[in-house]
Order: structure tokens, then C-alpha cells, then sequence
């Protein structure tokens, strides 16, 4: 079949409708591509943002637990008396009153002058200080035993934390007979460490 020119005329409207409906589809796909690639970069931005957000909650969380463990820990220090002046008639009472109750022998120590604790590797930040009395005690004892007994009576009681640099443990050359009599001598060195704040510069 032949078309005529007024056959051409005819289509050329109906082609022309064609066209643009090609043309629109073709605008409406390329918008709507470009619609959903913005909209997936939004969802990958948004979950990004989320993550950061969840992690700033969870470092924040650990923060507010680290607070609180030390909170306690100062805490329980300060009720121990272990914050603050050293309370050092306190603890001479502490150590008369374990001799007594552990009916012990003999108890003799001579305590130096507190100084700044100087321990290898240690160093104290903020505005704290670490505090250190020397003590240098001997102990005669009867058994072993009297020993760790007496050691662990004056850490939960003394009003320092006490840190026992050594102990020598000897055995007396002269035992026996019928009266009891000591039978270890034991020579200590122990460091009453308390805490205490710094004074502003």
C-alpha cells in the first residue's frame, strides 16, 4: 500500500504525540533513576550517621561506667582512711591491737619520714600524689601462720594501703624446753602508701 502525501499529513500529529510520549517516558526513567540513586546515597548517609551516632552512645556508656567503677573505688579508698594525711597513730594503735588479739611476741618497727612514692615505672597523673612511709619491723613468732595472719589483719585495718616490699623469715637457734617461746623471727619491710591532692600551682 501507497501513502499519499495527504496520508503523510494525516501521521504526522499522531507521530508527533508518539514522539513525545517516547521523549517523556524516556525524561520520566532518567528521573527516576537519577530519584532513586539520590535516594539510595540519602539511605547509605543516613545509615552511616546512625552507626556513628549508636557508637558515640556506646563510648559515652563505657565512659559513664569507667566513672563509676573509679567513683567507687575513690570511694572506698576515702573509708578506708586511705585518702587524705596519714594517720599514723591510728595505725601504730592498729598494729597494738593485732599484737594483742594474735598474742603475739614481740613487735618492733621504727617508721620513717614520708616521702613521694618513687616506685620504678610509676608515675601519677592529674593533681594526685602517691605518699610513702618506710617501716621496718621485727616480728617474733611461733609459727608461719602468725606471720601471714598479722600481714593481712593490718591491710584490711590500717588506715594505709600497705605494700610489703619483703620479709625475711629466720628460725631461732635457741628452742626448747617447756615454756613456750618464740620460735621464727621474721624482719620486714613494709610502705604505708596513702593518697593525697595535689595543691594548684
Amino acid at each position: 500500500m501507497k501513502l499519499g502525501r495527504k496520508d503523510l499529513k494525516r501521521l504526522r500529529l499522531p507521530s508527533a504525540g508518539c514522539l513525545a510520549l517516547i521523549l517523556a517516558g524516556a525524561a520520566c526513567y532518567f528521573a527516576a533513576d537519577g530519584y532513586l540513586q539520590e535516594t539510595k546515597k540519602l539511605a547509605a548517609a543516613t545509615s552511616a550517621q546512625r552507626a556513628e551516632v549508636q557508637a558515640r552512645l556506646a563510648s559515652a556508656n563505657e565512659e559513664e561506667r569507667e566513672i563509676k567503677a573509679s567513683l567507687q573505688q575513690y570511694q572506698a579508698l576515702a573509708a578506708r582512711g586511705i585518702v587524705g594525711e596519714e594517720k599514723r597513730l591510728d595505725w601504730v594503735d592498729t598494729v597494738t591491737a593485732i599484737k594483742n588479739e594474735r598474742r603475739l611476741f614481740n613487735v618492733n618497727y621504727s617508721i620513717e619520714a614520708q616521702k613521694d612514692l618513687d616506685y620504678p615505672g610509676f608515675s601519677p597523673g592529674g593533681d594526685v600524689k602517691f605518699m610513702a612511709s618506710r617501716v621496718k619491723m621485727k616480728l617474733q613468732l611461733l609459727h608461719e601462720e602468725d606471720l601471714l595472719n598479722f600481714i593481712d589483719d593490718l591491710a584490711r585495718r590500717g588506715k594505709s594501703y600497705l605494700s610489703v616490699r619483703s620479709c625475711d623469715v629466720l628460725r631461732e637457734s635457741r628452742v626448747g624446753g617447756t615454756t613456750l617461746a618464740p620460735r621464727l623471727q621474721a624482719d620486714c619491710v613494709f610502705d604505708l602508701i596513702t593518697i593525697r591532692h595535689g595543691k594548684p600551682a
